[in-house]
């Protein structure tokens, strides 16, 4: 009999891989019952003894670890022999110097210990110093101005990059070295700003590349850029007023300032003639303005606002206007303006601004001395009858005031007049509150109107004396400032204004072609690299029994256009005009 069922010939014949069910039930293992006939195979394990754990040599892990410790003293101590200690002060490697700020410098350089200083060597830009130059006790004191006077190191406050170097000789180590840097730069940083950029559009945005030093912090009106690998940009969300004041620095501290003025796109074809309020109330007056915009002569009206003697002749809303009595109504503005524009004209709103006999009144007896101009003894000022203190911020938000209003009505332009002071040597008047210059305080305000009517959408544009391209110190125009607070000027270059042989013209009111291209043509000089346009009064009226006609308004025409100058502002005080002086406007000009 077999011993087991494994010994059962046949038994141990390889399995098919496939085997049917029947075959799988031959061989497969018997389920578990509580009857086990196999006797049970033998464990070869090797037995372990109970509770027995292997046992760690506790005095092998001390000596392992007291050899680590000593070779960690070892370590720090060697570290520490063979240290070299130094302190400098007075410097910061890689500083840049101006040459003034080179000169200053006064460098030391400490070290504690007698046998590293014994070991030391000191360079500057490679010439040792130590020869001639010892240690005061510990410390070493380097002035690269002293270097150059005693030409030790001749070059040491020259243009470019210079080294200091120390090296130390240590005990089985390299020597210790250290090293300083300084520059010294005397170069201003490079900044590029576009040339003649394009008059853009009043109302769009208006993006401005530049580019700078890389290594150049920049800022614009005092306020930082963002510069990316010596490029940048600014973007306006509408063409700024004013002034754009770039600076680029260095480094070292050297710094270049490039200033410009971006310029909207103004009418350069602005062929206006002046109307006074009285004259649109005049139904005649009207009609003939009418006529010459209808055949096409003219393209802009040019209306008062607020004139010489100080009314307003429009139902004005302006709350100080109402209290001192200024209004006169005569017209309706915002009718004038919708009349206008429906024949596809634009609208300047003329605005004598300081020259204002109503509010001088006003002001003098309500108490408000301070808000007119006076004489030496305490007197209010008789030059036109009375003239507003323009330093007054009480004067300066009454005429802005008219001038918002204005623009909320539909008026295109504010063109300011009278904004200066009046004639006259600075001592036979007092100007209560003025610190500094007249001329600055008018150019200062006329930006903080540019900006506002700005906003609005609105140009703006000053009047000048025609003497202002030479003496615009003599009534506080300043045309230089003045053309980067406006988007044009308009000088008034009457020929009967001139005295004879003025700008070389013996007789200008008799030559009128001659005294217009010499008068603005030194506007042009005055107001260069502005990018200011100009839109200047022409004369015509008759004065002195000079009769001024088709000859005389078409000499001042075309004096202007000679100078690249296409707009004008025709000046009649009765508003009748010579039109065949005039010459049709072209479509295109349109």
């Amino acid at each position: 009999m077999a011993p087991s069922l494994r010994d059962i010939p046949g038994s141990n014949r390889p399995r098919k891989r496939f085997a049917s069910a029947r075959e799988r039930d031959l061989w497969a293992p018997s389920r578990q019952s509580g009857l086990d006939l196999t006797p049970r195979s033998l464990r070869l394990d090797r037995a372990r003894p109970f509770g027995h754990r292997r046992q760690v040599d506790l005095g092998i892990i001390a000596i392992a670890v007291a050899a680590l410790g000593l070779l960690l003293w070892m370590g720090t101590a060697f570290w520490s022999a063979t240290r070299v200690h130094v302190e400098v002060a007075g410097l910061t490697d890689g500083t840049s110097f101006r040459p003034d700020a080179a000169k200053a410098l006064d460098i030391t350089i400490r070290m504690p210990e007698s046998d590293d200083r014994y070991r030391a060597a000191v360079t500057v830009d490679g010439v040792e110093v130590l020869d001639s130059i010892d240690f005061v006790g510990d410390t070493l004191r380097l002035k690269p101005a002293e270097l150059v006077s005693s030409k030790l190191v001749q070059g040491a406050l020259e243009e470019g990059p210079h080294t200091i170097a120390l090296s130390v000789g240590r005990l089985f180590l390299p020597d210790a070295e250290f090293r300083w840097r300084y520059a010294v730069d005397s170069v201003a940083p490079t900044l590029t700003l576009p040339d003649n950029l394009d008059p853009t559009p009043i109302d769009e945005p208006l993006t401005l590349h530049g580019e700078v030093e890389p290594d150049a912090t920049l800022r614009m009106n005092g306020e930082d850029l963002d510069v990316d690998n010596g490029r940048f940009s600014v973007t306006f969300e509408r063409p700024p007023t004013g002034t754009l004041r770039f600076e680029a620095t260095d480094a070292a501290g050297n710094w270049t300032v490039e200033e410009t003025v971006l310029r909207v796109r103004y009418p350069d074809t602005s062929r206006a003639v002046h109307v006074s309020a009285s004259g649109w109330a005049n139904a005649e007056l009207q009609a003939g303005v009418l006529t010459l915009i209808d055949e096409g002569r003219i393209d802009t009206v040019e209306l008062d606002l607020k004139d010489e003697s100080g009314v307003i002749g429009y139902p004005s809303e302006v709350p100080m206007a109402k209290r001192i009595g200024a209004i006169r109504a005569q017209f309706d503005l915002a009718e004038a303006v919708r009349t206008l524009e429906r024949r596809g004209v634009r609208i300047i709103g003329r605005l004598v601004a300081f020259r204002d006999p109503i509010y001088a009144a006003a002001a003098w007896s309500a108490g408000r001395k301070d808000e007119v101009l006076q004489t030496p003894g305490g007197e209010m000022l008789s030059a036109y009858g009375g003239f507003a203190n323009y330093v007054h911020p009480a004067v300066q938000k009454y005429n802005l005031d008219i001038a918002l209003e204005a623009v909320t009505l539909g008026v295109h332009d504010i063109l300011w007049d009278y904004i200066r002071r009046p004639e006259g040597a600075p001592d036979t008047m007092v100007v209560p509150g003025l610190k500094g210059a007249s001329a600055d305080v008018v150019a200062g305000f006329l930006g903080r109107t540019h900006k506002v009517l700005r906003d609005l959408g609105a140009y703006q544009g000053a009047s000048v004396f025609g003497i202002a391209a030479r003496s615009g110190d003599s009534i506080a125009q300043d045309v230089p400032a003045m053309a980067r607070v406006v988007d044009y000027l308009a000088p008034m270059i009457y020929p009967s204004h001139w005295g004879p042989g003025q700008y070389g013209v013996a007789r200008p009111i008799r030559e009128p072609h001659e005294i217009t291209v010499r008068a603005l043509s030194d506007f042009q000089r005055v107001a260069a690299g502005s990018g200011v346009q100009f839109l200047p009064w022409i004369q015509d009226f008759t004065l002195y029994n000079v009769p001024y006609g088709v000859a005389e308004v078409r000499a001042q025409i075309d004096a202007a256009e000679s100078l690249g100058i296409h707009g004008f502002l025709l000046w009649n005080p009765n508003v009748r005009y010579t039109a065949a002086a005039l010459s049709p406007i072209a479509a295109t000009d349109r």
